[in-house]
C-alpha cells in the first residue's frame, strides 16, 4: 500500500516543501527573538552569568529571571 501511495506522489517536491516550512520557522523564530517586547527578557538573561551567587548553585530571587 505505501508502494501505491508513493508511486502517485512527485517525490522532488518533498524537499520544497520541508524548505518552505523551515523558512517560515525560521523567519517566524528570527522575528519572535528581535521583537522589542522580549528586549527585557535578554537583557535580564544576558545578566544571568556575571550574578554573584548567594548561596552555592543559586541566584537571589529578585534578580534573576
Amino acid at each position: 500500500m505505501k508502494q501505491a501511495v508513493l508511486s502517485h506522489w512527485d517525490l522532488p517536491m518533498l524537499p520544497i516543501i520541508a524548505l518552505i516550512i523551515f523558512m517560515v520557522c525560521f523567519i517566524t523564530y528570527t522575528f519572535w527573538t528581535y521583537k522589542k517586547v522580549n528586549k527585557k527578557f535578554y537583557d535580564k538573561a544576558s545578566q544571568i552569568p556575571l550574578q554573584e551567587p548567594t548561596k552555592v548553585g543559586s541566584y537571589s530571587k529578585g534578580k534573576g529571571l
